[in-house]
């Protein structure tokens, strides 16, 4: 299913252009003896009564628990352990390890030391990419060397043509980008510096713009970080 997204450039033209994440497939193949090629599958570890939090809840120490591990095989389900899985739900347990009806989410904030800053409820996000007011330019470039040591990137999307109109557009929006040998920040609100939230519910992301150019082919990223990179002061 296609994915769009409605972007302006710095000349203020804007139009809704295709994005899609990058998938790596690995070149190598393992194979059995016998020249058969083998397939990846998911098999069950341990339940919950062999987890380690319920192990170490029962035996009351580490020291406990390394003995029950060396006498027994406590965290071996021999009816379970080994099974393929086909699919998954997650489940949220208490404190006594039994399902939870309902639940309620908090989110924790911790400043640059890693202590807690704040604990709040987390506000429900609204995707924002198709908005009638697109996705805009905020003007701001950081230069390519210098970018990756102040954000952690965490995801990344490739942007699209659909036609031979949106094809110019993005073919400029990356060849100014390209001159630059600069990242530029885009996002939402008026002048560009607002999160991107791609789904309903979804994460915000602080969005930069990446753009390369070869002969008369362009490759305009979409680079997305949640998380700034900063110097830990002195107390």
């Amino acid at each position: 299913m296609a994915k769009f997204i409605h972007i302006s450039d710095t000349k203020g033209r804007d139009a809704n252009v295709l994005f899609s994440g990058f998938s790596k497939k690995s070149k190598i193949k393992y194979f059995t003896p016998k020249d058969e090629e083998v397939q990846t599958v998911r098999v069950l570890k341990t339940t919950l009564n062999g987890s380690y939090e319920k192990l170490i809840k029962q035996s009351g120490s580490e020291s406990e628990l390394a003995k029950l591990l060396i006498s027994q095989d406590p965290e071996i389900d021999f009816l379970q352990t080994g099974l393929f899985i086909n699919g998954s739900t997650k489940v949220y347990v208490d404190s006594e390890f039994q399902p939870c009806i309902t639940v309620n989410l908090k989110e924790l904030v911790f400043d640059v030391q890693g202590s807690l800053k704040e604990e709040r409820t987390p506000k429900e996000m609204q995707g924002n990419i198709l908005e009638e007011v697109a996705i805009k330019p905020s003007g701001k470039l950081f230069p390519k060397s210098e970018v990756y040591a102040k954000f952690v990137f965490s995801k990344k999307y490739q942007l699209s043509h659909v036609n031979g109109l949106t094809f110019d557009f993005l073919y400029q929006l990356s060849k100014e980008l390209d001159e630059k040998k600069s990242l530029m920040l885009i996002g939402s609100g008026e002048k560009g510096v607002g999160p991107l939230v791609f789904q309903n519910g979804g994460k915000a992301y602080r969005a930069f713009l990446e753009g390369r150019i070869k002969d008369n082919g362009y490759l305009l990223i979409l680079h997305l970080s949640n998380l700034e990179l900063k110097s830990a002061i002195a107390q």
